[in-house]
């Protein structure tokens, strides 16, 4: 589940779907791994909650079926979650990939982005935070049990995938508890991980400068250097064009 294959790239942060009982639309053990955006993310938690009209997007094989949207919707976004990391050390997240093995649906997008009107998902959302998420069930157990979907945004802070897969693990346990598993989660990172990344690039390249280029730019080099040939050398033919000094006149020529 938590071996990502696929090429890498400095700023993804993976999005994990599951659904304790009920088939949402997710299948069972699936896997997106083209790219995905934020919007897409927010496209099918709303059709899991039952939005009218919303078919869920790309990243929903079919719409939920009516009646099974779950009691809760959970969202996790947790702060520092990138690709590389989830693929070097998604071991440390055990608790969060029995979730997704155990669970009626799940589904693993590695590959989520962000834009940059939008650098977070669920702007508009109330958010709590990870260390205040038992006090918020406590003050509204009305959530568990009103027969209307909610959505609880939990946003958590950790130097390691462990902590945050312990704050997983527990809100989860509590919420399956609750609504005797009719729950639905997603985690993914709150924005994208840029500075991670590229500071570990750094503290890992070799002395020395080395130049960055990329494909398209590379391409457009060698068709302006094929161009600039083109008219240096026409450049040169217009200026070897050899005419006479003066021309006779036809008529005294006779």
């Amino acid at each position: 589940m938590l071996s990502l294959t696929a090429t890498l790239a400095l700023a993804y942060t993976p999005a994990f779907f599951w659904a304790g009982r009920h088939d949402l639309g997710l299948g069972h053990r699936g896997r997106h791994l083209t790219e995905a955006t934020g919007e897409d993310l927010e496209r099918a938690v709303a059709a899991i909650l039952g939005q009218p009209g919303n078919q869920g997007g790309v990243l929903l094989k079919e719409p939920p079926a009516t009646g099974a949207s779950p009691e809760v919707q959970v969202v996790f976004l947790l702060e520092g979650l990138d690709t590389e990391d989830v693929r070097n050390d998604g071991a440390q997240m055990n608790r969060m990939n029995a979730l997704l093995e155990e669970s009626a649906s799940s589904l693993t997008v590695p590959f989520t982005t962000r834009s940059q009107t939008s650098p977070t998902v669920f702007s508009k959302a109330a958010r709590v935070r990870g260390e205040h998420a038992e006090a918020h069930f406590a003050s509204h157990p009305e959530i568990f049990n009103n027969r209307a979907s909610d959505l609880v945004v939990i946003e958590h802070s950790a130097a390691t995938l462990a902590a945050h897969d312990e704050l997983i693990g527990h809100v989860c346990h509590r919420v399956a508890e609750a609504t005797n598993g009719n729950y639905a989660a997603l985690v993914t990172g709150s924005k994208l991980p840029m500075e991670i990344p590229r500071r570990r690039l750094a503290a890992a390249a070799p002395t020395g400068v080395k130049l960055m280029i990329t494909r398209d730019l590379l391409t457009a080099l060698m068709v302006s250097f094929l161009l600039f040939i083109i008219f240096i050398s026409g450049l040169c033919c217009l200026f070897s064009m050899q005419t006479p000094r003066k021309f006779e006149d036809p008529s005294k020529a006779s």
